[in-house]
């Protein structure tokens, strides 16, 4: 059983992801968290709406449907009382804007690393939706042993990078 559906007396802790969690995963990963992370909200949402579709297809995907990710998770935070309105569309140009970044030359792509902030909103909204389901959880501040392997996923690459940025260049 997926930790969303978890019945409240097996769960331990709320959904809510601390804003600030979501950003450090996602530095340190060059964005790759960004497939479990859209994974878990098109899981729920395909086994909440009973959808017959692939969430991972569209994690791998996500530039593709994100549109979509924001209008359903907005919906979501709305039925629960949300009262911000972010437009799924300018969330979906920017960050289309940052992918586009990330074929700049070296190091001037690093910019593209800034794709996380029109996911926020959406992070904002899932958030909000989740303190009011699950009031009496309290929030996890510390990493999951998952969280832990992207965090060492996430350095040994940063290393790489950094490695291949110093390393001099032959002409």
């Amino acid at each position: 059983m997926t930790s969303m559906n978890q019945s409240v007396d097996n769960q331990q802790f709320s959904n809510v992801q601390p804003i600030w969690k979501f950003c450090f995963l996602y530095i340190i990963t060059f964005g790759i968290y960004q497939l479990p992370w859209a994974h878990k909200h098109w899981k729920f949402i395909k086994e909440r709406e009973n959808l017959k579709i692939s969430a991972w297809f569209r994690s791998w995907f996500l530039p593709f449907f994100l549109y979509s990710l924001c209008q359903k998770v907005f919906a979501l935070a709305e039925e629960q009382g949300y009262r911000e309105k972010p437009s799924p569309f300018q969330i979906t140009l920017f960050y289309w804007i940052f992918v586009v970044l990330s074929r700049l030359p070296d190091p001037l792509w690093l910019i593209s690393l800034l794709s996380f902030v029109p996911l926020l909103s959406i992070l904002k909204a899932i958030n909000y939706y989740w303190e009011q389901k699950q009031q009496h959880l309290p929030k996890r501040t510390s990493f999951t042993g998952r969280e832990i392997a992207w965090i060492v996923f996430g350095v040994i690459f940063w290393l790489l990078v950094i490695v291949g940025l110093l390393a001099p260049t032959e002409v």
